[in-house]
């Protein structure tokens, strides 16, 4: 597959090895795979096994998982796998830890995770010492979302055929979202909350339009959770947040700091979401910040 420039993305492991690899865990001493199935369809015996490939990404190929079991129940998951061996990197399985850690905080925003373990990759020239394990877990398949991306007008699109461009107006209305979910998973406790998630990585899927309101997005990847974190430095890293798309800026945050704000009291209420402008607001004030021109405190300053 290629990625958004018309980059191939570069594959660590042939899918005939990681598809061989498989059937023969599934066969000796699976347990995850259907384990995590048998957690949703009940304890009957699993009968069927569908991977189909959907979605590849610089860390990880996704496959959606077709499942039946003798009782004739299905459902779908997500089979994520990481291209890259264990001792190599261990994205997929902090990825999925942190799923785990972000689900309990949001589970209506954040993609539930199953199980996961272990997948040994022989040497196709049967050398022992250049085996390889990868790490591989499941997820709720989620039925009407897409993957969100972003066009070269810097508007979101849903980067899967067909494709569509969301308007101006729904571009923000979706970094709202991202907003709110960024706020929905921060942990006031451990004062941690997860990096700025990447769009252009598949981080979020997102529904097509439906003249119901705004498309709503759920979040289906995390590598990174960042500690020592504040409400302020929490805001300051979203305003600063921006990203070089073809040689123009796409920033993260909304235009508006009405947007910002809606997504804030979407997840904390709107005291609470005041409080935290507060404490951004005072932070530039004071200098312990760079003012963003993008999003001016003065804009903020009125809303608080």
């Amino acid at each position: 597959m290629f990625d958004f420039w018309g980059n191939e993305l570069e594959r660590y492991y042939k899918l005939e090895t990681l598809a061989n690899a498989t059937e023969r865990l599934l066969e000796r001493k699976d347990q995850f795979v259907v384990p995590s199935v048998q957690q949703v369809l009940g304890p009957a015996p699993v009968v069927s096994l569908a991977f189909e490939l959907f979605q590849e990404g610089r860390h990880q190929i996704i496959f959606r998982l077709g499942a039946a079991n003798a009782k004739r129940k299905r459902a779908q998951f997500a089979f994520v796998v990481g291209k890259r061996s264990r001792r190599e990197s261990k994205v997929a399985e902090t990825e999925h830890a942190n799923l785990r850690a972000l689900h309990q905080r949001a589970p209506d925003h954040v993609v539930r995770p199953f199980r996961g373990g272990l997948i040994y990759l022989p040497d196709r020239h049967g050398r022992s010492t250049h085996g390889r394990e990868v790490y591989a877990y499941l997820t709720q398949w989620l039925s009407g979302y897409h993957e969100l991306g972003v066009g070269r007008n810097l508007q979101f699109i849903i980067n899967e055929s067909p494709r569509h461009t969301f308007t101006i107006a729904e571009t923000e209305q979706i970094k709202g979202r991202v907003v709110e979910i960024l706020a929905r998973t921060y942990d006031p406790a451990k004062r941690r909350c997860i990096a700025i998630p990447e769009v252009a990585s598949g981080d979020f899927v997102v529904t097509r339009p439906s003249g119901r309101g705004t498309p709503r997005i759920k979040l289906i990847a995390c590598r990174r959770l960042v500690r020592n974190v504040t409400p302020a430095k929490l805001i300051r890293r979203l305003v600063d947040t921006s990203w070089d798309w073809g040689g123009r800026e796409f920033r993260l945050a909304p235009a508006a700091a009405e947007t910002l704000f809606d997504g804030l009291a979407g997840a904390l209420g709107p005291d609470e979401a005041r409080a935290w402008l507060r404490k951004y607001v005072a932070a530039v004030s004071r200098g312990l910040f760079p003012e963003q021109e993008a999003l001016p405190v003065e804009a903020l300053a009125g809303l608080v």
